[in-house]
């Protein structure tokens, strides 16, 4: 009952939880993921029953991602191709399924890339399915939470309430467990969250849409319009000036030594010839990567030519694409997020595919989710 009563907003026992938490240890009971810790294994199955309820009390998390998944990629849930009788707002072994893998892909320390169609989560799945659905009709709605973010009493509850719906529930918990401990009330506002990386504004606008004006009381939780400074703008336009200028037009351009990155610094940009603007650190490394906007004005990627199949860059080398480009959609930090939106957009990665040369097909229909599902901040920062 803790374990379940630990990603639930309230202290005290709802009149459905020994159900559900009597679920849970059927589905713990039923099927053993092989090497999966049983502290996770416990996890997934308190999951899945959160899962359940959530399908039949509200307060809706798994419609709104859906629903938002649908908007954004045109299908309602990446991987999986849905059964004929899958059917909206009922239980799903297909949304099984994808539960039991973002759990797993969630685990602190898990190394490698977990297979979304990996047999035996189709197997779970399908043996916790059959028990879902034979209590379907049966079970018991959870009544607190139906109505829960559609209103708060003043700003603590609000932020409480925030708090649940940023880490503390089936679906967002597994993205940011690792860090949750070490959130202030304020990040949580700043960090993206969930299996789609939305700000907490997003889901709440998912969630309870005509509610969206009560929730704008909570100081942080709406951003306000962004302003850069006239300076930057200025500074930023000029750059994209001399860079398109001495690129025929071309935002990005691919540099094959630190000597080239130099001299386009110092010659097509017109920086002072100093270490504080040519970036001597960089010379160990092979190639880079320039890139251009005229209102956030310039970045820079290094070490990544090989994997970009971009006309524009004749470094480009499918074998060593083939091995080594996943890491762009799964390594924080190693390719800056608007050029990574740039090469998704533009399928500048074909050789997309699982280590080990697997799943090429899976992993190019469901590369921008894979992006947007592990690097969270790193790819929705600016």
């Amino acid at each position: 009952m803790n374990d379940w009563l630990d990603i639930h907003p309230y202290n005290r026992q709802q009149p459905s939880d020994p159900y559900f938490v009597n679920l849970a240890n059927t589905l713990y009971a039923t099927f053993y993921f092989n090497n999966v810790p049983p502290f996770y294994h416990k996890k997934l199955c308190i999951y899945v029953a959160a899962y359940f309820e959530d399908i039949i009390s509200g307060p809706g998390l798994w419609h709104a991602f859906t629903q938002k998944h649908q908007e954004l990629y045109g299908r309602l849930l990446p991987f999986y191709t849905l059964n004929p009788d899958y059917q909206e707002e009922e239980v799903n072994e297909e949304d099984i399924r994808f539960i039991i893998w973002n759990t797993l892909i969630k685990i602190p320390g898990n190394q490698s890339f977990t297979n979304p169609l990996a047999k035996e989560i189709e197997m779970m799945a399908h043996a916790y399915y059959e028990i879902l659905h034979e209590e379907y009709e049966s079970a018991p709605a959870n009544d607190f939470l139906t109505h829960y973010l559609d209103d708060f009493t003043n700003r603590n509850d609000g932020n409480y309430k925030l708090l649940w719906l940023f880490g503390r529930n089936y679906l967002m918990q597994p993205s940011v467990q690792e860090f949750l401990g070490r959130v202030t009330p304020s990040d949580k506002f700043i960090i993206p969250c969930g299996p789609l990386a939305l700000f907490l504004y997003e889901w709440i606008t998912l969630l309870v849409p005509e509610a969206v004006e009560k929730w704008k009381e909570i100081e942080g939780l709406f951003p306000p319009p962004s302003e850069m400074p006239e300076e930057y703008k200025t500074k930023n336009k000029e750059i994209y000036e001399h860079f398109t200028a001495g690129t025929n037009g071309e935002r990005i351009v691919y540099l094959n030594s630190y000597a080239a990155l130099h001299d386009f610094l110092v010659n097509i940009l017109k920086w002072p010839d100093d270490e504080s603007h040519t970036m001597p650190q960089l010379k160990s490394s092979k190639d880079f990567i320039l890139m251009t906007d005229p209102e956030k004005g310039i970045l820079l990627a290094k070490d990544l030519c090989p994997f970009i199949a971009d006309p524009l860059n004749p470094m480009y080398n499918s074998e060593e694409a083939s091995k080594n480009a996943f890491r762009l959609i799964t390594e924080p930090t190693l390719c800056p997020p608007d050029l990574l939106h740039y090469l998704l957009s533009n399928h500048y990665l074909p050789d997309l595919q699982l280590p080990g040369n697997r799943e090429r097909e899976m992993v190019e229909q469901n590369a921008d989710f894979i992006a947007r599902h592990t690097l969270l901040y790193y790819y929705r920062g600016d």
